[in-house]
């Protein structure tokens, strides 16, 4: 690809107050390979106005605004968040690119107000699906009561189906998302496929010596299988599964939780539900990693562990593979695009007993742990490039622009 006057910006939509989701992590690492090539900058809502270059990225942070924001401490926290707006319309208005590309759907409402900017400056906009499975299926993915989705359809579902309806195309991390789309009446000429990548910098080796001191660090065993899990601690994301297969498993294995905690008291929910003790042998909470340390985990563990009850396309599952890892997970989202049977195990959501049973298999046979780390790896290196997911994208962005240009 040569240079181009492209102009795009790439907008990630979450509260100021919240650390990158992997929807953001994703447009953020998709946007800076596109910059290689035309004019891009990826802008976030932020609690301060800034603009900086990070590894060649133009990242544009705005003060985003809320109705609710001085009343924060007296009302719920989920209210507070659902209520912030980016407020740019004027920024888009003086930047004036050629498309507009959205990330992440939450809050809806803001999402939705940053698609009616760009109709009103007449500006195309594209998005990615990231957390559309998880908005689809919302109910099974936290337990929801049924009184709470009629609330859930007015005020998140519709909002992102008329996001993506209006879209000049979506692009869908991969392809088990078309009857997702198609229902939110999406037209099947608008969809194209454009995955993630993944950061290449979980392909290196870690040295020997970073690996020993995060084996002392959290106190790792050396003589026992390692089953590691990486993402926030919701309950989608299914840790409550996790834990109580650990209880069922005849293996003698160590269960890894990377990841912040949200707060001890969920922090101690998580372990009475499954019937374990804080100091378990079997468990260990890493709390908050760095970037080397997630790396230098990966590399570490015997198999990666992801129960997730909704999940699109999650990057962690890509850069387990990446490490050479083998996968148990979920057959929920995207991930069977991820993961093949010659790269991991997919069980039902929510089926602890089938995940301890397949834990087992692969802890007691080092020889297709080791077949399925291997494919797993060659798999996201022939599929999973953040380069040609760049190169199509912007295609798709040229496609549209033009397509803009010959109606004016």
């Amino acid at each position: 690809m040569s240079a181009s006057p492209l102009r795009v910006v790439a907008i990630g939509i979450t509260p100021p107050v919240f650390k990158a989701s992997g929807g953001i992590s994703a447009g953020i690492q998709l946007t800076r390979h596109v910059a290689r090539h035309c004019d891009a900058r990826f802008v976030l809502m932020s609690t301060e106005d800034s603009e900086t270059r990070e590894d060649g990225l133009l990242v544009v942070r705005r003060r985003p605004a809320n109705m609710l924001r001085r009343a924060s401490p007296l009302l719920p926290a989920k209210l507070v968040s659902a209520m912030w707006r980016p407020a740019l319309k004027a920024w888009l208005a003086a930047t004036r690119p050629a498309v507009v590309h959205l990330h992440n759907p939450h809050p809806p409402g803001a999402l939705a107000e940053i698609a009616e900017d760009c109709i009103a400056l007449r500006i195309p906009y594209v998005i990615s699906t990231h957390g559309f499975v998880e908005f689809n299926d919302y109910a099974s993915a936290s337990n929801g009561s049924s009184w709470r989705r009629p609330i859930y359809d007015r005020f998140i579902r519709r909002p992102v189906a008329g996001v993506a309806r209006n879209a000049a195309r979506v692009l869908m991390l991969s392809p088990e998302e078309t009857p997702i789309l198609r229902a939110m009446g999406v037209q099947p000429d608008r969809l194209d496929v454009v995955t993630n990548g993944v950061d290449r910098y979980f392909t290196e080796t870690v040295p020997s010596a970073d690996r020993a001191r995060l084996i002392e660090r959290f106190n790792l065993p050396r003589d026992r299988p390692i089953l590691l899990f990486v993402g926030n601690h919701t309950p989608n994301k299914g840790i409550g599964v996790l834990l109580r297969a650990l209880t069922q498993m005849q293996e003698n294995a160590v269960a890894v939780v990377a990841g912040a905690m949200r707060s001890q008291k969920e922090h101690a929910a998580l372990l009475e539900g499954a019937g374990l003790q804080a100091r378990d042998p079997r468990l260990v909470f890493t709390d908050f990693t760095t970037k080397d340390e997630l790396r230098a985990l990966y590399q570490t563990a015997d198999v990666f562990v992801f129960p997730s009850f909704a999940d699109t396309l999650p990057l962690v599952v890509l850069e387990a593979m990446a490490s050479g890892v083998p996968v148990v997970a979920t057959r929920v989202g995207g991930i069977p695009f991820e993961v093949t049977p010659d790269t991991g195990v997919l069980i039902e959501a929510g089926d602890y007993r089938g995940l301890a049973a397949q834990l087992d298999r692969l802890c007691a046979d080092p020889a297709l742990r080791r077949a399925m780390g291997n494919a797993g790896r060659n798999r996201v290196h022939d599929q999973f490039s953040w380069d040609a997911s760049a190169e199509k994208a912007i295609g798709i962005y040229r496609s549209v622009a033009q397509q803009v240009q010959g109606r004016c």
